[in-house]
C-alpha cells in the first residue's frame, strides 16, 4: 500500500464503468390465437395483480372507445394506449392475411391492431372488428390465459401458445419456446462514505458477482468485493485499509423493471496501515439498494472482545 494513488486510479476506472456478462434478457410472453378472429401478443414483466391489471385497463379503453367518431370507417388502424396517459388511433396501409399457422390451412385477416403499454406488461392486440375488442368476452379470456400461466412454475422464462375453440382454451405446448434463464456476471465499482469509531471514512470498492434470474427477473446475487477505506492522521498522511468480503443480495421485487435488493455481507481486514483498525478485525452487515445507483449498509465491527457499530452509504452499485 505504498502507493495509494495507483489504487485510487484503478478504483475510479472501476467506477466509472459498470461491466455486465450475461444472456439476453427474456421474460415470459403469451401468443394466443381466439376463435381466428383475435390474435393476442403479451410481455410480462410482473405476475402479481395482472389479471386485474389488465381488467382494469381494458375496461378503461372500451369506455374510451364507446363514442367511436375517431375511428376510420373505411380502412385500417392502429391504437396505442397508455392507461391513464395517452391513448391514439391512427390510420395504417397493411393488412395482413393468414394463409398457413401452425403448418396447416387458415384464411383470416388481422385488419386492425390495438397496443397497450404499462410498466407490468405489453399487449398487443390484432382483430378484424372494433365490436371485438369493446367486448366483455375478450377480457374474461384475456384473464383466462393470464391466471393458466401465472401457475406455471420454473426458472425459466418461456414463450407460451394459446388458442381458443369456443370457451375452451387449449395449450399448444409444442409450440412453446423456452427462452432460458437471465444469468448475469457483474464486475463493477463504487464509492461509499462510511462513519465508523464516530469518524467520517472514504471507501473504494470493487465487486464481482454473479447474478441469477428466475422467469425473466433477476432475483439472487453472489459477489465478491474489496473494499479500500482511507482515513486520515492529524498530520495529513493517507492510510489505506483493505476489507474482502463475501456477500449475498436478495430481490424482494417482482418486477422485472424494478429492483429491491436486500442482502447480508462478511468481510475480513486484511490489509492495514496505521492504528484505526486493529488486526484481526471483521464486519458484518447489512445492505440496502436504495435506489438505482445508491445502497444503505449497517454494519458491526468486531475487533478482539471489542464491537463498534458504523454506517456506510454507498454510490454506483
Amino acid at each position: 500500500m505504498k502507493n495509494p494513488i495507483k489504487i485510487y486510479t484503478i478504483f475510479l476506472i472501476l467506477l466509472i464503468s459498470s461491466i455486465t456478462y450475461g444472456q439476453k434478457t427474456h421474460l415470459d410472453s403469451l401468443h394466443v390465437k381466439i376463435d381466428n378472429s383475435v390474435e393476442l401478443s403479451m410481455v410480462i414483466n410482473e405476475y402479481l395483480d395482472l389479471s386485474d391489471s389488465v381488467e382494469k385497463d381494458l375496461k378503461s379503453l372500451q369506455s374510451l372507445l364507446k363514442d367511436n367518431s375517431h375511428i376510420p370507417n373505411n380502412s385500417p388502424f392502429s391504437i396505442s394506449f397508455e392507461p391513464e396517459k395517452r391513448l391514439s388511433i391512427k390510420q395504417i396501409e397493411a393488412v395482413e392475411t393468414i394463409i398457413l399457422e401452425n403448418n396447416t390451412p387458415a384464411s383470416y385477416h388481422c385488419i386492425n391492431q390495438c397496443s397497450i403499454l404499462t410498466d407490468e406488461y405489453t399487449l398487443q392486440i390484432k382483430f378484424d372488428k372494433i365490436e371485438t375488442l369493446v367486448s366483455d368476452n375478450l377480457i374474461h379470456k384475456v384473464k383466462k390465459v393470464i391466471d393458466t400461466t401465472s401457475t406455471v412454475k420454473g426458472r425459466f422464462t418461456k414463450t407460451y401458445n394459446y388458442s381458443f375453440k369456443g370457451e375452451k382454451l387449449i395449450h399448444n405446448e409444442k409450440l412453446d419456446i423456452v427462452n432460458g434463464p437471465m444469468d448475469l456476471i457483474i464486475l463493477s465499482g463504487g464509492v461509499g462514505v462510511n462513519l465508523v469509531k464516530n469518524q467520517p471514512v472514504v471507501d473504494l470498492t470493487a465487486e464481482l458477482g454473479l447474478m441469477f434470474s428466475n422467469k425473466g427477473i433477476l432475483k439472487n446475487q453472489y459477489y465478491l468485493s474489496y473494499n479500500a477505506l482511507s482515513d486520515f492522521e492529524t498530520n495529513s498522511k493517507i492510510n489505506l485499509n483493505g476489507f474482502a468480503n463475501i456477500g449475498y443480495r436478495y430481490n424482494l421485487s417482482k418486477n422485472a423493471k424494478k429492483s429491491n435488493w436486500l442482502g447480508l455481507e462478511l468481510g475480513y481486514l486484511v490489509s492495514r496501515q496505521g492504528d484505526f483498525f486493529e488486526n484481526n478485525t471483521f464486519r458484518f452487515g447489512m445492505n440496502w439498494k436504495a435506489g438505482k445507483y445508491m445502497s444503505v449498509s449497517p454494519q458491526l465491527y468486531f475487533s478482539k472482545d471489542i464491537a463498534y457499530p458504523a454506517l456506510r452509504i454507498g454510490f454506483g452499485f
